[in-house]
């Protein structure tokens, strides 16, 4: 039996090239969408994550400790960006605003966060052992896509974190 090679007409590769591109129109931004929803959740993971451990770190060293942002030199004066990153560290001296002093243990760093922009209503949070009152506040997380797509991390007087598309109060969230 002789088997036949055949090509392809014009026409069916026009046909196949045009199912490609509207593939393509119709694929491409909702990848960017997918992207964009993976980096904002793994974010949110680990900023919940540090909050999780600075809490319990907290009450099972009987210590106070802290997150603030971290740019490099860890000021929690509310000067730094969070977007940069942000450090747990314990504060033994307890001092207000805390900085990170050489004989303080950093015991979480987190490097910047590129897309993504971090607001925060606090310049830092301090988590005590049981019994004593965590500092609150709420941390934003927004990309290009703007207020419609960003998140919260609400963390409570107890320290305990939630994830929420609304503040606080039930309000929208804003990206500066």
């Amino acid at each position: 039996m002789h088997n036949a090679i055949r090509g392809l007409s014009l026409l069916e590769v026009i046909a196949a090239l045009s199912v490609a591109a509207l593939l393509l129109t119709v694929g491409v931004p909702t990848f960017h969408g997918i992207i964009n929803n993976s980096r904002r959740t793994a974010t949110i993971n680990d900023l919940v994550a540090t909050v999780q451990i600075a809490r319990t770190t907290a009450i099972r060293r009987n210590r106070q400790l802290v997150i603030c942002p971290d740019d490099g030199r860890p000021r929690c004066d509310g000067s730094a960006d969070w977007s940069q990153g942000w450090l747990v560290f314990v504060n033994e001296d307890f001092d207000r605003p805390p900085s990170l002093d050489d004989n303080e243990t950093v015991i979480h760093r987190h490097g910047p966060l590129a897309p993504l922009r971090v607001y925060s209503n606090r310049s830092y949070f301090a988590f005590h052992r049981i019994g004593l009152r965590s500092t609150n506040g709420t941390l934003t997380l927004c990309d290009n896509r703007g207020s419609t797509q960003a998140r919260a991390v609400i963390i409570s007087y107890t320290g305990r974190p939630r994830v929420s598309a609304r503040k606080a109060d039930g309000s929208p969230l804003e990206c500066l």
